[in-house]
């Protein structure tokens, strides 16, 4: 499953189909998360913000205080990583009684949150900053690690296989284009672009562009205007 994408080649041996008599391997435990403050979260969440300015709000008639500051923190994806960063604070906290209180109301948030904008990102996800979600609407983002400065698009799904365990580790600066599919225990690397409507269950190298159904690696240039901001 962690082998390599190779250049032009399609999957060769897909994931096994577990027989009835056989027993799916057991998820590995996630790994203990260290506690964040509500400085990190926030630090996090302006980082979000900040990238997501320079990348969408960059023409001259979006460069207005509303367009900027309004517009884009009420977008549905927005709103979405906003409710991410509240949700990655409160579900560390080592208090108890403070973890219950604002881990329920962090549930709350995420409820009508999932519900006005189809979009869930799991809070036990490690997610580095610049993490934007462009676009809305059947959305689902579960990772052991994403890096800095990652794009998602509408119908993505990162997460994992079921029964297989194990979860994709992204690396920094990845586009994930619409409809693609990051799915099980598998690394992409830095500077990649996953085209619209692939699927991903292969390792993906550094400075790559991979595209299809399974996907495979199409360009080593890495010079899409995606990775640009």
């Amino acid at each position: 499953m962690n082998t390599a994408i190779q250049s032009d080649q399609p999957l060769d041996k897909p994931a096994q189909i577990l027989s009835s008599a056989e027993s799916p391997p057991s998820a590995p435990a996630p790994p203990e998360l260290e506690p964040m403050t509500l400085a990190q979260a926030w630090n996090l969440l302006r980082a979000d913000m900040r990238r997501k300015r320079a990348g969408f709000a960059s023409l001259p008639h979006d460069r207005t205080f509303f367009r900027r500051y309004i517009k884009l923190n009420l977008e549905f994806g927005s709103i979405a990583v906003m409710v991410f960063r509240y949700g990655q604070w409160a579900t560390r906290l080592r208090n108890p009684v403070l973890k219950l209180i604002f881990g329920a109301s962090y549930l709350i948030l995420r409820i009508f949150s999932m519900a006005l904008t189809g979009i869930s990102v799991v809070p036990e996800s490690d997610i580095g900053p610049g993490f934007i979600i462009h676009n809305f609407s059947c959305i689902f983002v579960w990772a052991e690690h994403i890096g800095e400065n990652c794009t998602v698009n509408q119908g993505v799904t990162i997460g994992n296989l079921r029964g297989s365990g194990g979860l994709p580790k992204i690396g920094n600066n990845v586009y994930v284009g619409s409809g693609s599919k990051v799915v099980g225990n598998i690394k992409v690397g830095n500077n990649v672009v996953i085209a619209a409507n692939s699927l991903v269950i292969m390792d993906v190298p550094d400075n790559a562009t991979v595209m299809g159904v399974p996907a495979r690696v199409i360009s080593r240039t890495a010079s899409s205007e995606y990775l640009k901001f």
